[in-house]
C-alpha cells in the first residue's frame, strides 16, 4: 500500500497549518483593528439595536445575534473593537468544520487547503463590521456540517438539529428562513438516497424540520425579546410584506429578471467549473442511488438555489428607475455557501472518460457562453464592497477580469476534455487569483476608513463639548445621511435626531429643533433664528439652541388614538409599524379641547414621490404655515400663535399620488405625507391641556 507524502509527514503539515492559520487570523485582526466604522446605515443601527435599545424595539428580528454582541457594551468606548474580536472568532469556529467536511469527500492535504482557502475568502471582509455576516456563515458551517457529516445519526435525529441550529440562525439574519424549503427537500432526498421505504419518512423528517425551525425561531424569540419576539419578519421586512400583493410581485418580474441575470454572470466568472461540475454531478450522479457524493452535491445546489433567489427577489423589490438599487449585487446573501462549492468542485476522483462526455461538452459550453456574456454586461451592474467583495474586486475591463474569465474557459475546456481534475486546477489557480484581487481591494477599502473622516471628527467635537446628560437632545444636519449616521454611531445615544438635507440647502427655522438643546450641521449651509455657536470647524458648525419648551403630548400615529386628546383624524391611512400616511389632499386632526394660543410641534414626517421638496401647509386656527419634506423621516418644527380656539390642525398635501401611478399596482391610496410622531410642546405660561402619555 501507497503512503502518501501527507501521511508520511502528517505532522509537519499540521504544524504548518496552524502556523498559517494564526498568521490569517493575526493579518485580519491588524487590518481590522482601531478602523472607523464604515457601513451605513447597518453598523448604526445594529450598534443601536444590541447596545442601546430594549431587543424588543429592534427593527430586525436579529434577536440572537443583537443578544450576543450586545455584550459589546462591556468593552465602553472600545466596543467596535470587541465587535470586530468576535466577529473573527465566529469567522475562525467555521475553519475545523469546513475541514471536516471536506475530509469526508477529499484527502486531507486538499481538505486543509479548503480550510485555508475559506480563511482568505472575500467573505472575511465582514469581520471588520457590526453586522452578522460573520455569526450567519458560522452558523451555516455547523448545519452543513451536521447535514453532511453525521450519518450514523437517524434521519429523525439530523432533522432536530438542525431545525434547532436554523431555527438559531434566523435569529441571527433572517434570511435563513428561506433555507427552510431547501433543507426539507433535502432531508426527502437523502431519505430516498438511503433507499427502503423512503417517502413517508423522509416526508416526516421535512415536516420535524421546518416545525423546529419555526419553534426555535419563537420560543427562542419569544425569550429574548417578548411579544416582539413572535413577528416573523420584524418591523423592517414586515412592512414591506404587508404591502405587498399578487399585481406587485407580477410588477417583479422585469427587474427579477435584470438582477438574476447579474447573478448569473457573475457566478460564471467566480465559480463556472465549479457549478459546471456541481450540474453534471446531479445529473449523472442520481444514477449511483447511494453515493455520499450525491448528498453534497444536491444539498449544495438547493441551498445555493433557495439563496440566490430569495437575493434576486429582493433586490427586484428595491428597483427604482431613480437608483441604482436594482443593478446592485447583493452577493452576502448567499456567499457564505461558497466554500460548500468548492468541496463540490475538488471532492473525490477523476471520473472515468466515457461518463457523459456529450453532457460534460455541452455544460461546459453553456457556462463558458454566460462566463463571456459577463465580459459584457456585468459592467452595467454596480457591484459594491459591502454587497459583494468577491464580485466587486474583479474589473471585468481591468487584468483580474481578463484572468479570470481565460482561466475559466481554459479550466472548462479541461474538464470538458477529462485531462485533469479541473476542480482541484481550479482551487489552485482561478480561486487564488480572486481571492488576491479581493484581498488587495479590502485592504485598500478598509485602510480608507482608518483616519477620521468629516462625520468622524465632527462626532468628537460633540463629544467634547456636550455634557452626557443631553446627548439624547442633539440634531445633526448634513448632505449624506451616511455621515449623519457616522455623527450617531460615535456619539452612541440611541435619541440622537439625523437629518439629512441636501445641496447645502439653508436650514430653516421650522427644520430647526424646538424640542432640541444642540444642533450640529455638517457642511456650509445659512441658518435661520438666534443660536450659540460653540464649535465653528471649516466643515461643521456646533451650535447651542434655546432651552425646549416642555412637551404637553406626544401622539405616536403607529398606535391607538387616545380619545382625551384626539377625538379623530380625517384622510389617513391604516397604521403601519412606523406610522400613518395621508390618504387625502387633506389630513384633519380633531382635538378633544382647544391647543393651546401659543404652541409647538415637532412631526416625525417624509413624503412621498414627488412631494418630497414641494411645500405642505399646515394650518391651526387663523395661523398658517408652510414647509417641505424628504422621502425619509425627519422632524420638522413649527410653532404657533394662534387666538386660542383652534380644536384642529389641517395639513395639505401638495400632489397626492398612488403607488399603482407609479409601477405598484394593486395600491390606489393617495399617498403624500407619512407622519410617524406629533409632539406639543407649551409656549410661554399658558395652561396647557392635560397630559398624554404617550
Amino acid at each position: 500500500m501507497t503512503t502518501s507524502t501527507f501521511d508520511r509527514h502528517r505532522g509537519i503539515w499540521h504544524a504548518a497549518f496552524g502556523i498559517v492559520l494564526a498568521f490569517c487570523a493575526a493579518y485580519l485582526y491588524l487590518r481590522n483593528h482601531g478602523l472607523q466604522p464604515t457601513v451605513f446605515a447597518d453598523e448604526w443601527y445594529y450598534s443601536k439595536m444590541a447596545r442601546l435599545t430594549p431587543l424588543a424595539e429592534s427593527l430586525l428580528p436579529s434577536y440572537l445575534y443583537l443578544w450576543i454582541f450586545g455584550a459589546s457594551s462591556s468593552c465602553g468606548t472600545g466596543f467596535l473593537d470587541c465587535v470586530r474580536v468576535g466577529n473573527l472568532a465566529f469567522y475562525l469556529g467555521a475553519v475545523p468544520f469546513l475541514y471536516l467536511i471536506a475530509r469526508r469527500y477529499m484527502e486531507h492535504g486538499y481538505a486543509l487547503a479548503v480550510a485555508l482557502l475559506s480563511m482568505a475568502a472575500p467573505l472575511n471582509l465582514y469581520t471588520a463590521y457590526f453586522m452578522p455576516e460573520t455569526t450567519y456563515y458560522f452558523g451555516f458551517c455547523v448545519l452543513s456540517w451536521i447535514v453532511l457529516t453525521r450519518t450514523e445519526w437517524s434521519l429523525t435525529r439530523i432533522a432536530l438539529v438542525t431545525g434547532v441550529v436554523l431555527g438559531a440562525m434566523s435569529l441571527v439574519k433572517v434570511h435563513a428562513l428561506f433555507l427552510i424549503p431547501a433543507l426539507c427537500l433535502y432531508l426527502v432526498f437523502a431519505s430516498w438516497n438511503a433507499g427502503g421505504a423512503w417517502f413517508i419518512r423522509g416526508v416526516i423528517a421535512a415536516v420535524i424540520a421546518g416545525v423546529v425551525t419555526v419553534g426555535v425561531k419563537f420560543g427562542l424569540g419569544f425569550v429574548l425579546a417578548g411579544e416582539a419576539g413572535l413577528s416573523l419578519l420584524g418591523p423592517f421586512y414586515q412592512g414591506a410584506a404587508n404591502a405587498d400583493n399578487s399585481s406587485a410581485r407580477l410588477a417583479l418580474l422585469a427587474p427579477a429578471f435584470i438582477s438574476g441575470r447579474g447573478h448569473l454572470a457573475a457566478l460564471a466568472i467566480l465559480l463556472g467549473v465549479p457549478l459546471a461540475i456541481l450540474l453534471h454531478g446531479l445529473v449523472t450522479g442520481l444514477r449511483e442511488r447511494g453515493a455520499p457524493t450525491n448528498l453534497l452535491r444536491v444539498y449544495v445546489f438547493l441551498m445555493l438555489g433557495a439563496a440566490v433567489g430569495m437575493t434576486v427577489l429582493y433586490t427586484a423589490t428595491l428597483a427604482r428607475a431613480d437608483s441604482n438599487e436594482g443593478v446592485r449585487l447583493h452577493m452576502r446573501y448567499y456567499n457564505f455557501i461558497f466554500p460548500m462549492v468548492w468541496i463540490v468542485a475538488a471532492a473525490g476522483l477523476h471520473k472515468a472518460r466515457d461518463l457523459a462526455p456529450r453532457l460534460r461538452w455541452t455544460i461546459a459550453a453553456l457556462v463558458a457562453i454566460v462566463a463571456v456574456l459577463a465580459w459584457y454586461t456585468l459592467p452595467g451592474y454596480a457591484p459594491q464592497m459591502v454587497d459583494g467583495p468577491d464580485v466587486a474586486s474583479i474589473g471585468m475591463r481591468q487584468t483580474s477580469g481578463h484572468l479570470m474569465l481565460a482561466l475559466q474557459l481554459a479550466l472548462l475546456a479541461i474538464w470538458a476534455t477529462q485531462r485533469w481534475h479541473a476542480g482541484r486546477l481550479f482551487l489552485f489557480t482561478a480561486l487564488p487569483l480572486s481571492m488576491l484581487a479581493a484581498q488587495e481591494r479590502a485592504w485598500d477599502f478598509t485602510q480608507a476608513h482608518r483616519p477620521a473622516g468629516h462625520g468622524d471628527r465632527a462626532a468628537k467635537v460633540i463629544l467634547e463639548h456636550v455634557p452626557v446628560a443631553e446627548r439624547d437632545k442633539i440634531m445633526i444636519v448634513g448632505n449624506e445621511m451616511t455621515q449623519v449616521m457616522r455623527v450617531q454611531f460615535h456619539v452612541d445615544h440611541p435619541d440622537t435626531v439625523g437629518v439629512e438635507l441636501r445641496d447645502n440647502a439653508p436650514l430653516a427655522e421650522y427644520q430647526i429643533p424646538v424640542e432640541q438643546k444642540w444642533l450640529l450641521v455638517m457642511d456650509k449651509r445659512d441658518i435661520a433664528g438666534a443660536a450659540k455657536v460653540v464649535h465653528q470647524a471649516e466643515d461643521f458648525v456646533l451650535l447651542r439652541l434655546p432651552d425646549p419648551m416642555p412637551s404637553f403630548a406626544k401622539v405616536a400615529l403607529s398606535k391607538a388614538l387616545d380619545p382625551a386628546f384626539l377625538t379623530g383624524v380625517e384622510g389617513l391611512s391604516a397604521v403601519e409599524p412606523w406610522g400613518r400616511w395621508s390618504d387625502a389632499k387633506r389630513v384633519v386632526f380633531h382635538f378633544a379641547q382647544p391647543l393651546p394660543r401659543n404652541f409647538g410641534l415637532v412631526l416625525q414626517a417624509r413624503a412621498y414621490g414627488e412631494n418630497a421638496g414641494l411645500p405642505f401647509k399646515i394650518q391651526a386656527g387663523n395661523v398658517s404655515k408652510e414647509f417641505k419634506l424628504d422621502w425619509h423621516l425627519q422632524p420638522i418644527s413649527l410653532t404657533f400663535n394662534t387666538d386660542g380656539t383652534a380644536r384642529s390642525l389641517v395639513i395639505e398635501v401638495p400632489k397626492p399620488s398612488s403607488p399603482a401611478a407609479a409601477g405598484s399596482p394593486g395600491d390606489a391610496r393617495l399617498l403624500g405625507i407619512g407622519i410617524s410622531e406629533m409632539t406639543f410642546s407649551q409656549a410661554g405660561n399658558e395652561a396647557a391641556p392635560a397630559q398624554v402619555t404617550p
